[in-house]
């Protein structure tokens, strides 16, 4: 009996930049949220009192969180990086020593 040999498909690896647009995307909408969302909210509901135009803290709040997230996001990917490296250099000496064995 002939078996039919399987063929994997295997999907295309994502682009570098669609995926750095999606993190800066995500860390733009995460920081408007925090920034100008929710202090709408909270002065909406009388928890915070509403401040003067010429002085809006937000649009700095927005900055901030901007760049802390993008920084997150950096690090985190700096750290799977390292991991991803550190395992393919255990499973690489682990082949080489089944070789010598």
């Amino acid at each position: 009996m002939d078996v039919p040999e399987v063929e994997m498909f295997e999907p295309p690896r994502p682009k570098t930049a669609t995926v750095v647009s999606l993190l800066i995307g995500a860390a733009l909408i995460l920081s408007y949220l925090a920034a100008y969302a929710v202090t709408n909210a909270l002065v909406a509901a009388d928890v915070m009192s509403p401040w003067p135009r010429d002085r809006d803290p937000r649009p700095r709040w927005m900055g901030i969180g901007f760049f802390a997230l993008m920084a997150l996001f950096s690090a985190i990917g700096a750290v799977a990086r390292l991991m991803s490296r550190r395992q393919l250099h255990e499973i690489d000496e682990m082949e080489t020593d089944d070789l010598l064995s």
